[in-house]
This record gives C-alpha cells, structure tokens and sequence, in this order.
C-alpha cells in the first residue's frame, strides 16, 4: 500500500512541473499616468521583503542569493518601470512584516495583514495534501497539523492538534520526520522540495483544499505604487511568466546522501561491483595466457574511457545513423533532450569533416543544464577512400571555459567599486555609440567627488577607498542593470544611460544619485558634480566624453554638488 501511494506521489511530482494553472492578462505596453511617472522618478529605493524556506516561490539557494518566481516577477516590474528595489528576505512571517516595507512579495490572502492590500495575482496554484506514507490520508482527524506561522489555519483543522513552522520547508521536514503528520501546501513547493532533499516517508495527493493566488502585498494607502504594480503585472507575457516558473521549478540544487544513492541504484552498484570483480578475475587469468594479452589491452583502454569525461559516438553518413554510448545515454536521457543532441550532433557530422577535425558544442543535458564539449572526429573509409563511418568523442571543457569567463570578466572590472575599468567602460560605450538607433537618445554621464582629495588628506586613504566603494553603490542602485557604469579615474566615474524617455529623466537620476549618496555618505559629508550629454544621433566616443566633461566642470564652477546637462542638438 505505502508503495502504491509512494508511487503515484512521484507520478503526480513530476506531473506538476508540466502543468501551469494560471491566465493572466496580456497588454502591449504598460501606461502610467503623469502622476505615477513622478512617483516612479522621485522614488529612492523600495524595500521589497518576503520570507525564505517557499521554494520556488521565493527561498535563498545555496549561494545566499534570493531567489523563486516572485522575485523575478518583480524583477521584471522593476526593468519595466525603472523602480530601484533592494530585496530582502526573513525568517518568519513576524519578522518580515515588522521590517517597514514596501513590497511584500510572494504574498497570498491567508496571509495578508490588516495594513496590506494586494495586487492583481501572477501565479495561481491549488493546494495538495502531503501525508507521511505510513499513515492513511482518509483518517487524519486526530492527527497532528503541520502549518506555517502567520496563516489561517483551513476549514476542518483544529487548533490544539496544530505545530506552527516557520517555512513551508520546515513544515515538509517535520511530515517526513514523523514530527507532525501532514499538511497542505501549494504544488510547486511540495514538488520543489521532495525532488531537492530526496524525502522517502512523503506522499503528495492531489486533494484540492484551496487555490492560492500569489501576489504583491503593498502597504495600505499607497495607491500609486498600487496602480503602478498592477499596471506591470497585468503587461507581462503569459509566456514569460511561464519561462520565469518553468526556470525555477527546474533548476533544484538536489541534496546528494549515500542512502538516496544506494535506493536510487542499489542494484546497479551490486551489478557494477560484481562486474568489476569479474572484469579483474578474467584479467588475471588473460594476463597469465599469452595469447590474451590483446584482449587485457583493450579492456584496460575501455576501462580508461569509463572513468574520464570523454564521451564516444559513431556516425554512418550512408543511413546518417549516429550511434551513442552507454555513457552518453546516461548523460543526456533517452527523452526530448537526446533527441535534440542526435540532431544537433548529425548536423555537425554530416557537413564537410576532415580526419582530425576539432569543434566546440554547446549541448544540453538531462538534467536541464547546459555543458561545452569539444568534438574529435576520426574518419574510418573503406577500400575505396570513401567514408564509411566518423567516431568520435566528445570532450567536457565546461571547467576550463567557465574559468576563463571567470578570467575574462575580472579583467574588465574594477577592483574596488566592482563596476566597469575604464578600458571595458569605453569599449562598451564605442559599441553602443556604433550600434545605436537614431530614432532612441541615450545619455553619457561624468561625475566625481567634490573636494575628494582633502578627504584623502585629512581623513585618510581608507576613508577615501570606502567613500569611492559606497559610490560604486549608488551608482549601481540608482542606474538601471541596462546602463553601462564604470570607474574611469581615480574618483571620476562614468555612466552611459541607453533608450532614455526624456531628459527630465536624467534630471531625476541626477537628482536621486545626489540624495543618496548624502545619505549613504553622511559622515564624510560627500558631494558629486556631475556633467550630462544627451545623444540624439551618432556621436563619437570622444566628442561626447568631451561635451560631458566640459558639463561637469561647469556644475563645478557652480558651486559643486550641481549636474549641468549638454543637449547635442
């Protein structure tokens, strides 16, 4: 029996990563009124919270990064409107609405507050029930709950038979323990989690208790934040909205145990023990036979094959029949994703290939993630020269052209603001310049610390490098992830700002630059001057630098703490 329901508990895991059970609706473009224009541009930062331990919806992978569908989903709120948001994620439900926010993100009515409205939904998912497997799911009356503190409790659950958790993941935990009996919980999270920690003693049943909308909790009485997040929710594609969950619900850093492996290929591990056991027997026995010793050669160079990272194929152009090995199959599945490697792999194999030829391919694998192979082919012909067949191998140098990424990347930036060096500002810039729509205005920005060298002097070059660190900052919260920000000086810095709407929005970026890096700044007493030229058709790197510069010295001779903007028209 408990097999049974182990079994259809997996059937209905893996079913519910294939199944999206939400419509949104789809606008062209999103239209705010002049006054949430204002909102939008004399906005500072917004303080967006939530709570962890929901994944996918939202939860902190492995790397201490937020993460989960309602932090992208407002991502993509903030690229849209150009909203600067600072994330920040808590442990219990107390904690977050405490912490004088402005965004609750990830938020659904059985846990709304008093002082929170919410917006139009981008998720709907209907609760299952989670049992531990040696329990009967229609005899739970007397059992004990597993509920997440800060809800209400569902229709039928009493109150003296529940134990509050503090995330949903603990709550899973305890059911799989045999610390509380079961719960209900949305799919995507229950799957998450049973496929991420390998639980055995959890069976899911797809008993529809409620649905859940998920939304943006926003604090009561501000109704143009209100207006805004609906507006951008309800402009999202449904197809991005789709790509952002399948994203998350894929991508599980799964939990690796010695027992989940002897479950999982108990069998196979006896086999393979067993074979290699056999394997040596019969070696020692060719080895001691002269005329064997062929035979011992070739299955030490098999056994080399098993244990690199080389994968071998064949390809017979006649048919254009690729074969794969063992190995192979078990990197990339018997499913979709294998189907699509033969193709990619015969498109490649079938064209002009010489003895010795070397390529690089991007592959998929079963796992969802991608790898970079480097292919060597060699040519078999036949009595004729003519093709018969090409083998090959495949190569995994995913390692090696990560860390050269990794390598590449530090040298294009700063060390001690974390932006752009000043050769990778300019050559970003350049491309730009020559790329650029005449019909779209960009911006170049220069600015730099007023009176930075009297803080180096009488305060010191420590407090001159954190001065220059928090800028970096400011720079980065205030500016778009689109714009180019870079370090070109010793405390000069420089933005290029792409497809700006007007130039009252410089005006704003300039002005909320300046406020935070006052409030940011307030012990040393920082100020920034800054110089604007505004690009409306194409210009050179060095006239504009140029134009931008002679601006920010004027903002000097102002009285600094100033910005001067330069129209090239």
């Amino acid at each position: 029996m408990n097999n049974c329901k182990k079994m259809l508990s997996k059937i209905f895991i893996i079913g519910v990563f294939f199944i999206v059970g939400f419509y949104l609706p789809v606008e062209a473009a999103v239209s705010f009124t002049p006054e949430e224009k204002l909102y939008i541009a004399e906005q500072d930062v917004l303080k967006a919270v939530t709570i962890g331990g929901a994944a996918p919806i939202q939860y902190i992978d492995s790397n201490g990064e937020i993460n989960g569908i309602s932090k992208e989903v407002l991502s993509e709120i903030s690229d849209m409107t150009g909203l600067t948001i600072d994330y920040e994620i808590y442990n219990t439900m107390e904690e977050a609405l405490e912490s004088g926010f402005d965004i609750f993100f990830g938020m659904t009515l059985n846990y709304t507050s008093e002082d929170m409205v919410l917006s139009h939904p981008f998720l709907k998912s209907e609760t299952i029930l989670y049992i531990n497997s040696s329990l009967d799911s229609t005899r739970l009356d007397d059992k004990l709950y597993a509920a997440v503190k800060g809800g209400i409790l569902p229709e039928g659950i009493k109150e003296e038979n529940t134990i509050y958790f503090n995330t949903r993941e603990e709550s899973i935990n305890a059911v799989e323990l045999g610390r509380a009996d079961y719960g209900y919980g949305n799919s995507y999270s229950i799957a998450f989690y049973t496929i991420q920690n390998g639980y055995n003693n959890i069976v899911a049943i797809p008993r529809q208790k409620e649905s859940r909308e998920y939304c943006m909790g926003i604090k009561a009485g501000n109704e143009l934040l209100f207006s805004i997040v609906n507006k951008s929710i309800d402009s999202i594609d449904e197809g991005r909205i789709q790509d952002i969950i399948l994203n998350e619900t894929m991508h599980i850093e799964r939990k690796i145990t010695p027992s989940m492996i002897l479950r999982a290929y108990g069998k196979e591990i006896i086999f393979i023990s067993l074979l290699a056991l056999s394997v040596l027997l019969y070696s020692f026995i060719s080895y001691i036979r002269i005329n064997k010793k062929l035979r011992i050669q070739n299955r030490r160079h098999e056994r080399l094959a098993q244990i690199s990272n080389e994968y071998l194929y064949e390809y017979s152009p006649k048919d254009d029949r690729l074969e794969l090995s063992d190995k192979c199959v078990r990197l990339f599945g018997m499913q979709e994703v294998f189907y699509k490697v033969s193709d990619i792999m015969k498109s490649i194999l079938s064209g002009d290939i010489s003895d010795g030829y070397i390529s690089m391919i991007r592959l998929p694998l079963a796992d969802g993630e991608e790898r970079i192979f480097k292919a060597v082919n060699s040519i078999v012909r036949d009595d004729y020269g003519r093709v018969d067949s090409i083998m090959g191998k495949l190569i995994d140098i995913s390692k090696e052209v990560a860390e050269k990424e990794e390598l590449l990347m530090k040298s294009q930036i700063d060390g001690l603001t974390g932006l752009y060096n000043a050769t990778t500002t300019r050559e970003l810039i350049v491309d730009r310049i020559r790329s650029k729509d005449k019909h779209k205005m960009d911006a170049l920005i220069l600015l730099d610390c007023d009176n930075f060298k009297n803080i180096n002097d009488t305060l010191g070059h420590l407090t001159g490098n954190q001065v220059l660190e928090d800028l970096g900052r400011s720079l980065k919260i205030t500016f778009r992830s689109t714009d180019i920000i870079g370090r070109i000086g010793g405390d000069e810095f420089c933005i290029y700002m792409k497809d700006i709407p007007s130039a009252e929005f410089i005006h704003a970026k300039c002005e909320q630059l300046s406020r935070l890096v006052k409030k940011i700044m307030e012990k040393e007493l920082v100020s920034v001057s800054i110089g604007v030229a505004i690009v409306n058709e194409e210009k050179s790197y060095e006239d504009l630098f140029k134009k931008a510069d002679d601006n920010m010295y004027t903002a000097k001779r102002k009285g600094r703490d100033q910005f001067y903007v330069y129209d090239t028209e």
